[in-house]
């Protein structure tokens, strides 16, 4: 019921507002309406574990910060993440690190990792709900993803997703939001 509260809340919210010249402020709201509606689905889906439910709605914090304490990411930013990305692709993240990841947590959270769903609010955005223009750099950032995707070899170094992370702004880069598809890629393609 509260799922079905919130969609129409952004469709009614979404509705009423201009559909050319939105704002960024604009964008990132229904943004993280629509990633925060598609994760709970997923959340609710994944499992009876409540008493872990904190850990569930914060599986991407966890793993970043996992990945800081290992000294795998050095710094929040698009040069770290870059840097990240490149370790992952030659493979210096060791499986043991997830292993600890889920024993630290109680559980596999591999579901909770769900592959282009935060892409998937860009497409809704974009086509359903004409947030953002192909001027934007939300547009350009789905352009180079889709060229990644395309190259057909998910490896997490590959130019077009570093490519794809150069596109996004760094002050949209230090929230979580922007960074949960590129953790949801670390985490499925090495563990």
């Amino acid at each position: 019921m509260k799922k079905l509260l919130q969609i129409i809340i952004l469709t009614v919210t979404t509705s009423c507002g201009s559909t050319k010249n939105t704002t960024d402020l604009n964008f990132d709201e229904k943004f993280e309406l629509c990633s925060e509606i598609k994760y709970n689905l997923l959340i609710d889906e994944f499992g009876p574990i409540d008493e872990k439910l904190i850990y569930k709605k914060n599986i991407h914090s966890l793993l970043e910060n996992s990945l800081i304490e290992e000294k795998f990411l050095n710094e929040i930013s698009k040069a770290g993440y870059v840097e990240l990305l490149k370790k992952a692709g030659r493979n210096e993240i060791n499986p043991e690190f997830f292993d600890k990841l889920k024993t630290d947590i109680g559980f596999d959270p591999y579901f909770l990792f769900p592959m282009n769903s935060h892409l998937s609010c860009y497409g809704y955005l974009f086509e359903q709900l004409k947030i953002f223009d192909k001027s934007s750099w939300q547009f350009k950032f789905c352009l180079a993803y889709n060229k990644f995707e395309a190259y057909g070899e998910l490896n997490t170094d590959n130019e077009y997703l570093i490519e794809a992370l150069n596109k996004i702004p760094e002050d949209k880069f230090q929230k979580i939001l922007y960074r949960k598809l590129f953790l949801d890629l670390i985490y499925i393609n090495l563990n």
